[in-house]
């Protein structure tokens, strides 16, 4: 088999704070309010880059539960409470669709906050920028890859 990118990234660096603001449309951007094209969040945060590859279409509900366990278990252990889930296609050149992305993006999201988490999602698709300070302590800077069952458990690369 040969060796491709084809499942869910996942970059999750604790951060003292995280700042974004979106700038300009792309031609796969959601539509953002002017209060969603940008944020400061001056507290501790879980800041989540996700990278949603060609696997993930075929089951984007259970990548998306499998990626909030992953998230879940690291916020656990860094104690965070709030998470920021930031679509990152620059971990990867097997990308899914942006339909599908945002889907996955979206679905973690209503998982994070339904659990009791406080899950912010920047706008997806935007060219952007952001600010944020990484801590440095031993899981500060975690990456996973998440697979559907039908393939493997979560690993880390």
């Amino acid at each position: 088999m040969i060796a491709e990118a084809i499942d869910l990234r996942l970059l999750m660096l604790h951060s003292e704070y995280f700042r974004y603001e979106a700038v300009e449309k792309t031609r796969f951007s959601e539509e953002a309010s002017a209060g969603e094209k940008s944020g400061d969040l001056n507290e501790p945060v879980l800041v989540v880059l996700v990278c949603s590859e060609n696997l993930d279409e075929k089951n984007p509900i259970e990548v998306a539960k499998k990626s909030v366990e992953a998230i879940v278990d690291i916020a656990k252990r860094v104690k965070a409470k709030n998470v920021v889930l930031h679509s990152f296609a620059h971990l990867s050149d097997s990308l899914s669709s942006p339909n599908v992305a945002r889907k996955i993006i979206n679905e973690m999201h209503r998982n994070l906050t339904s659990m009791g988490y406080n899950s912010m999602k920047t706008p997806f698709g935007w060219r952007d920028s952001f600010e944020l300070r990484v801590k440095s302590h031993p899981i500060s800077k975690v990456s996973r890859t998440v697979l559907p069952s039908s393939h493997s458990a979560n690993r880390e690369p």
